[in-house]
């Protein structure tokens, strides 16, 4: 049951629901084309004070590619350092870091050689002139700790000046001028301005830009575990940009191809000192060879003392290059230390017969430790994951020194079984003659001395050549790019034209929605106790204590406000009412409204002039006892009125006045009583309305609001009509529920509202497609308006149509 009567609630509910009329919409945004004109060119005028007065940002990107081919001779040799960025590696993400390091960052603002950035003075901003520069200026000294920053400025009578904090100073503008303040000193070379305009310069300091340039500066990934990387660079000044990206390559190939020759220059730099050594040996071996022969004659040896020499030979040499390991690996477990730094171990030994296992430590080593460094970009070097990070390290540098001294331990053992061997074939080599034998022995110690010395030249070569041949490890593959990001003058035009349009439209519909005022005139809530009279259109001069109407003049012309009035005079002749409420001809009208102010009297008088003008015979009583109006209409000095006659101060022949319009007569309110309610329910004054409704035709009660007391609410019943005042944009937006709550609460057949003081404006108009009963009066009697003033002018009768109403 409870669903079939929720499924009736629905349908009702469907069936009188009002859909949006875009044709309505659009007529109530028509109606304040101003407003969204006024917006459009607000935001016009923004837009282009902001393109002209905005600082422009302009980003400068190049794609870098990272290989794995580190040398030209990768084909040809078998080592790979540590370093070399692998495939499905994400080793080259951490280049990002070298890249915006200080130290790179620095040394291409040294390659572009820009100390100072010069200013042009503008449209009330500073506008960068690189490549501009009015003075070529050379630095003589520079001391970051007493330099304090300011600014050089030169007017366009070539004043020269400088002002920081604390300090000015002026200088003359001349080729060669020295310039020395608090921390800077430099020479102007060469002065080059042509053009006479303020310029604002300031000296670049380099550690400070750079640590600025370094947020300017972002690299990210183009496609997940791609090695493609696109960095790019943000600047007010286009050139800059492209200039200073082009730098940063520069220094960052020189710092990545830096890092990689550490390796082979300690192998140098080892091999070098080996030299040395044995250069010294090989050069005092050939001397004492040759001494020898010079005082003995050649001869042959025998084949025994041949191979024993050989053998000698041999062992001394893998002797000799076990020292040389041995000393090479003094050197690893020197440079392997307690800090966390990559070990380099390229080319570890000379005879390629180093451990696989150590190679293996230290390149699982070096890998950790790059990425201890990259979690060290992400968190504080006390964080658990670093901790725990530290905590293998320790133990991979635990095991590496272990097997460094089982190393050191198996050369150690080689040495000893070499000695060994070396001191059998020395007895065997005492047997020899001692001539043949000291021979033997000089031409041993030469060979060794000659074949460790050609293989350290050979290393060295070797190591050269790996050396000279290394390459960036990244690669440029596409073209620079210079965009410009912000302001964009498309973009911007678009939105402000549409924010525009928005503030305007929105500026519409929310004068609309926080309208508290009555705008309502198809009284949707009324029941059928309340009914729409009519419209009295707006009309221009309004009577108050100050302002004088010829009442004559008034109704008098065509214009839509007599229209409006002749309208509701034929309405309300027709209009219903109970005839056995009271025995006399007459018809009792009462006019009330909810507040002052709402034009009560003005109907009246109006009304009343109008049934005048069709022979009725009309009086207006001013029932309003504290606060009425009536007699600014007619010019009376309201000394006497309604309230001297209840109080029985004067008499009835006394009381009702003639107006200079016929048939039309009127009863001031008088003076404000002490009790006004008490007075109106006086059976005096039901005496005066029967008398009244004897002697006219139509009998006006002009009463008090109300809404505000309670004066007339005994009239309500007894009147043959009564007129609800609403008026357009003045009266609360609830007001037109009062008319339907009296008819309710004192069972009043039916209540007649009218709007007064209307006037067309599509602003307030409904926007649904609902059918609505609305009175248009279309009425535009060309020539004619209020008084009988002749001759509107175009612009009053555009503004009319505009809906722009004084």
């Amino acid at each position: 049951m409870k669903k079939g009567n929720d499924s009736a609630f629905f349908e009702e509910f469907l069936n009188h629901s009002d859909s949006l009329d875009f044709q309505k919409v659009f007529k109530v945004i028509l109606s304040r084309w101003y407003w969204v004109a006024g917006s459009l060119f607000f935001f016009g005028i923004s837009c282009f004070l902001f393109l002209k007065l905005v600082k422009p940002k302009y980003v400068a990107s190049i794609n870098l590619k990272y290989l794995d081919k580190q040398t030209e001779l990768d084909e040809i040799t078998s080592t790979k350092p540590t370093y070399l960025i692998n495939d499905g590696s994400n080793e080259y993400l951490t280049e990002k870091y070298n890249i915006q390091s200080q130290e790179v960052v620095e040394n291409a603002l040294t390659k572009l050689r820009y100390p100072f950035t010069f200013y042009r003075l503008k449209d009330f901003r500073h506008i960068d002139i690189y490549p501009y520069k009015p003075l070529t200026i050379k630095i003589l000294s520079f001391d970051e700790l007493k330099f304090k920053t300011g600014k050089f400025s030169i007017d366009p009578a070539l004043k020269f000046s400088y002002q920081s904090e604390n300090y000015i100073k002026t200088f003359k503008l001349a080729k060669g001028t020295i310039c020395s303040v608090p921390g800077l000193s430099f020479q102007v070379e060469q002065i080059n301005i042509t053009e006479k305009f303020d310029i604002e310069f300031v000296y670049n300091n380099p550690s400070i830009i750079a640590r600025d340039f370094i947020k300017r500066i972002e690299i990210i990934e183009i496609e997940d575990k791609m090695p493609v990387l696109t960095v790019s660079f943000k600047h007010h000044n286009k050139p800059f940009a492209k200039d200073f990206l082009e730098k940063l390559l520069e220094s960052y190939q020189v710092y990545d191809l830096r890092q990689k020759q550490q390796s082979s220059d300690l192998t140098l730099h080892f091999i070098d000192d080996q030299l040395k050594v044995y250069s010294d040996a090989l050069r005092e071996a050939a001397h004492k060879l040759e001494i020898f022969k010079q005082k003995n004659a050649v001869f042959d040896v025998s084949a025994s003392a041949i191979g024993i020499s050989e053998k000698t030979r041999d062992i001394e040499q893998r002797k000799n290059e076990s020292e040389i390991q041995k000393a090479y690996i003094q050197t690893l477990e020197k440079n392997l230390g307690n800090t966390f730094e990559p070990v380099n171990y390229l080319s570890v030994g000379l005879d390629g017969t180093t451990d696989a296992v150590l190679v293996e430590l230290l390149d699982q080593f070096n890998s950790l430790i790059s990425r201890r460094k990259e979690l060290l970009m992400k968190y504080s070097i006390n964080s658990s994951v670093v901790k725990n990070l530290d905590e293998e390290l320790g133990k991979f540098r635990r095991q590496i020194l272990d097997n460094i001294l089982l190393q050191k331990q198996k050369n150690a053992g080689t040495i000893r079984i070499l000695d060994q061997n070396l001191e059998s074939l020395q007895k065997q080599f005492k047997q020899i003659p001692a001539l043949e034998k000291n021979f033997l022995y000089l031409q041993s110690n030469f060979e060794v001395n000659k074949n460790i010395y050609s293989l350290l030249l050979n290393k060295e070569i070797e190591s050269s050549i790996v050396r000279a041949g290394m390459l960036p490890s990244f690669r440029i593959i596409t073209l620079m790019e210079v965009e410009k990001i912000f302001p964009k003058p498309v973009q911007i035009i678009t939105l402000s034209l549409f924010l525009g349009f928005l503030t305007g439209i929105s500026s519409i519909f929310l004068t609309r929605y926080f309208n508290k005022k009555f705008v309502d005139t198809d009284l949707r809530n009324a029941s059928g106790h309340v009914h729409l009279l009519g419209l009295i259109h707006h009309f221009k001069h309004k009577p108050g204590k100050e302002s004088k109407f010829d009442l004559n003049t008034f109704l008098s012309d065509q214009s839509i406000f007599t229209e409006s009035v002749s309208t509701l005079r034929t309405r309300l002749s027709f209009s219903k009412s109970n005839e056995k409420l009271h025995q006399e001809k007459g018809k009792q009208i009462l006019v009330t409204s909810q507040q002052s102010g709402e034009g009560k009297t003005f109907v009246s008088v109006n009304l009343a002039l109008s049934l005048t003008k069709i022979g009725k015979k009309v009086i207006i009583i001013g029932c309003d006892l504290r606060r009425s109006k009536l007699h600014y209409f007619f010019e009376d000095p309201n000394e006497k009125g309604l309230s001297n006659y209840l109080q029985k101060k004067t008499d009835l022949q006394d009381l009702i006045k003639s107006s200079s319009i016929a048939n039309l007569d009127y009863i001031p309110a008088g003076p404000t009583p002490f009790d006004p309610a008490e007075l109106l329910q006086k059976d005096l004054f039901q005496d005066l309305l029967v008398h009244c409704r004897k002697e006219y035709d139509y009998v006006f009660l002009d009463s008090a609001p109300v809404g505000l007391v309670s004066d007339n609410v005994p009239l309500l019943r007894e009147s043959h009509i009564v007129l609800f005042i609403l008026r357009w944009l003045y009266s609360d937006k609830d007001a037109s529920q009062l008319p339907e709550k009296l008819a309710l609460d004192y069972e009043i057949d039916k209540i007649e509202v009218i709007v007064n003081d209307f006037y067309p404006d599509n602003l307030y108009n409904s926007v649904t497609s609902s059918q609505s009963y609305t009175h248009q009066y279309g009425y535009d009697y060309q020539g004619k308006t209020y008084f009988n003033q002749q001759g509107k002018s175009k612009i009053t009768n555009l503004k009319k149509r505009l809906g722009l109403h004084d």
